[in-house]
């Protein structure tokens, strides 16, 4: 199972990226683009080790395959070992199906870390802790291209896992419509 797919010689494949950032800059904000060929809940992990707690996760629910309704699902204040163990619970959801995209945010460094449906991870004020981790890996310089055409896949097999996320107790989800940006 894979998340986004590409055509080549009228047949699809998994896309892959290569292990690569880039900056965006606008006059609303300045962010650093990751793309990687593969473990992106570990490098989320790896990541968000260098930030303090507590967490707030959003999860958005864009294009629901149960009967969950489409929206931001807000968690409670979450602990830096809680967020792990939501991330590690659900990587191979989050990694493999493109219902959703998963904000992770630390309030104490005012860093927020977007993982979306095209297997991108996106920096918003990132810390010098994260930009070293990004040197060490020996990350590319250069943008990403989301392939023309592409899919976006949507596995009946993650249904389960789409519903236990969505009611599981412990995040305490408090629920907000989609905004105009998290639609397809």
């Amino acid at each position: 199972m894979y998340k986004l797919g590409f055509f080549k010689d009228d047949e699809e494949r998994e896309y892959h990226c290569s292990d690569l950032y880039t900056v965006e800059r606008n006059s609303r904000y300045e962010r650093m683009v990751l793309g990687l060929s593969a473990d992106h809940i570990a490098a989320i992990i790896e990541l968000t080790a260098t930030l303090r707690g507590p967490f707030n996760a959003l999860y958005v629910l864009h294009t629901p395959r149960t009967g969950n309704e489409p929206g931001r699902y807000q968690s409670k204040a979450l602990s830096y070992d809680e967020t792990v163990r939501l991330l590690k619970r659900f990587k191979s959801f989050f990694e493999c199906d493109s219902r959703h995209d998963l904000w992770l945010h630390s309030p104490a460094t005012n860093t927020t870390m977007v993982y979306d449906r095209h297997n991108l991870i996106y920096l918003y004020r990132p810390t010098n802790e994260q930009l070293g981790i990004i040197e060490r890996k020996g990350f590319d310089r250069k943008p990403w291209n989301t392939p023309v055409p592409h899919v976006h896949h949507y596995h009946a097999a993650c249904d389960l896992f789409e519903a236990e996320l969505i009611n599981e107790k412990e995040y305490e989800w408090a629920k907000s419509p989609l905004r105009d940006e998290d639609l397809q």
